[in-house]
């Protein structure tokens, strides 16, 4: 539900707080006629002064820095002052936190608060937080239906990394070392034998409940009764990443460090909210994530099913978790998010979100002869675009349990083809610790099974990540990462030719071409060429053959390069000498 300030609704939102905006809300109420809603700032009518700077974690600052995007003054890099703050919190019961990623406010407010909150000047809207009812995951195999042992040292858990390729990398010494993995799920049983290396070597980084607002994701409020029903997805998924137990079990990345965020409750009827996970996703920028893992999606069984998501939601731009993921993106974390696994349960697909984000690698699920699954949920979305992104493993998969510190079982679902793609693309990132979240998709799609031809239920298809890890050797700049609003010549001086590269800066790119403009030092238009704008990190390279829109060669000298990404202006100078 969106409710505008826009002028002339004036009369609309008194009738609307007058008949009962608590009945429209009905199902957000907590039975005391509290409501959880997201209040959405107008940043165009608020001044700078209004801001104040938000001081991120030297950890998140390095990552910045090494991927080459400005930290400087922009929405995530600013909170609203504490003048901002006092006055919503006036208008309302409780303030639960402010997203850097919506520019927006989750608070407790009532029916009769609705217009004080609605009369603040740089109020935008207010937007319904939406709860939903999880739907429960398949129960889990008490076995493997066929022994998948061929490498010892792997155990049961051989045949899903070797499908894509991950014995071998490990053997090239790549394990996910440096790599800082954000999980985004239910609880997790830390006890299991498969979690102590993660926990002796004190590469579990942090740790946070968002139900019940502390920092323990292992128990709930019910104390230790529940913990294998509460842990059990989460568990099985960290696992896939994280675990190990030589001759037993390893995960694709089991030396990166971790950040585990509790978001959903699976053993009550507790109905579950889309600000945690926004909230879980702005903790994991601030605690230096490079990639987040989350196998949780939502669409449909809202506690009001006026409130699932229709079709036309899903563009990537609109419901608030793809937001949150787009914001991730363009700070350079990769988020690996599970397609879903409702295909025969929607003519369209059924894609989920943040399944349908710009920002998002999205994950479906083959067997382990490659196959896609029958559940696997797929594309296109509204605006046509292909998701799934890749494949992996997602039928008949060995996993950690939660039964017990030494149990394991085996289970199928895209929320466990995700953390494998997860694991595989930290593998990635410690070998190439500058390239952008949209050049190590790029890698990925590019040595994947159908990299020539994707389609909708596979996307690019299954990557083999032993040849991903020669392929980024080309993306490099020698000495130097690719920083963001910057463009690079090379080479430099140019004596025939040269290529311009440069990185996109927008998650969300827009339909319409933008020039590239070279102008000589007296301001004069020497050549330009139209571009499609691409997806934030993406690396474009032009070729200019020197010559002017005579088709004449330039004189020596130096030239200033242009591109306007929309808001942003990327520039670089190349100079020629003939």
């Amino acid at each position: 539900m969106f409710i505008n300030t826009t002028a002339g609704a004036v009369f609309i939102f008194c009738w609307i707080a007058l008949l009962g905006l608590s009945r429209t809300l009905s199902a957000r109420t907590d039975g005391n006629d509290r409501q959880k809603v997201w209040i959405y700032l107008d940043t165009e009518r608020l001044k700078t002064e209004d801001f104040v700077p938000f001081t991120c974690s030297p950890r998140t600052a390095a990552r910045l820095l090494r991927k080459g995007i400005p930290g400087a003054k922009n929405f995530s890099a600013t909170v609203p002052g504490e003048h901002i703050r006092a006055a919503i919190e006036r208008c309302c019961r409780e303030i639960l936190f402010y997203s850097r990623a919506l520019q927006a406010y989750s608070v407790y407010v009532d029916s009769t608060q609705i217009l004080s909150l609605l009369n603040l000047p740089y109020i935008k809207e207010l937007q319904a937080v939406r709860r939903y009812h999880r739907t429960s995951p398949p129960a889990p195999r008490r076995q493997l239906e066929k022994s998948q042992v061929v490498n010892p040292l792997y155990g049961n858990s051989y045949a899903q990394l070797q499908r894509l390729n991950v014995p071998a990398v490990h053997e090239l010494g790549f394990t996910g070392a440096g790599v800082r993995i954000a999980v985004i799920d239910a609880g997790f049983y830390k006890d299991h034998e498969a979690f102590q290396h993660i926990v002796a070597d004190g590469r579990l980084v942090a740790e946070r409940d968002f139900i019940f607002k502390d920092n323990d994701v292992q128990d709930d409020q019910t104390g230790s009764k529940t913990i294998s029903a509460q842990c059990r997805h989460g568990t099985s998924v960290w696992s896939l990443i994280g675990g190990y137990v030589a001759n037993t079990y390893i995960g694709a990345a089991y030396n990166a460090e971790f950040l585990l965020a509790k978001t959903e409750i699976l053993a009550s009827e507790t109905p579950l909210e889309e600000d945690y996970f926004v909230a879980a996703v702005e903790w994991a920028d601030q605690s230096g994530a490079d990639i987040i893992s989350s196998s949780v999606a939502y669409r449909y069984d809202f506690d009001n099913p006026a409130n699932d998501h229709p079709y036309e939601d899903l563009d990537g731009r609109t419901t608030p978790v793809a937001r949150a993921v787009n914001w991730a993106f363009e700070r350079g974390i990769l988020p690996v998010i599970c397609a879903g696994n409702a295909a025969q349960l929607f003519s369209d697909g059924g894609l989920m979100s943040p399944s349908d984000a710009f920002g998002a690698l999205t994950i479906g699920a083959v067997n382990l002869d490659g196959q896609i699954a029958g559940f696997s949920s797929h594309g296109p979305t509204p605006d046509g675009r292909i998701k799934p992104d890749l494949c992996a493993p997602g039928v008949n998969i060995f996993v950690a349990s939660s039964g017990s510190p030494t149990s394991y079982n085996s289970g199928d679902g895209t929320s466990y083809a995700t953390p494998l793609i997860a694991g595989s693309a930290a593998l990635l990132m410690e070998k190439y610790p500058t390239l952008t979240p949209a050049q190590i998709i790029e890698i990925l799609k590019s040595s994947a099974s159908r990299s020539s031809n994707p389609d909708q239920s596979y996307g690019w298809g299954v990557p083999d990540i032993y040849h991903a890890m020669f392929a980024g050797d080309s993306l490099l700049i020698p000495g130097r990462p690719l920083a963001r609003k910057r463009l690079y010549a090379l080479p430099n001086p140019a004596i025939s030719d040269v290529a311009l590269t440069f990185l996109w800066t927008h998650a969300i790119p827009t339909e319409k071409k933008v020039p590239l403009n070279i102008y000589n030092l007296l301001g004069e238009l020497i050549w330009s060429t139209e571009l499609k704008p691409k997806i934030a990190g993406t690396q474009e390279s032009i070729y200019w053959n020197l010559k002017n829109l005579q088709g004449q060669k330039v004189s020596s000298g130096i030239y200033i390069v242009t591109i306007n990404d929309r808001d942003t202006i990327i520039r670089g100078n190349c100079l020629v000498l003939h």
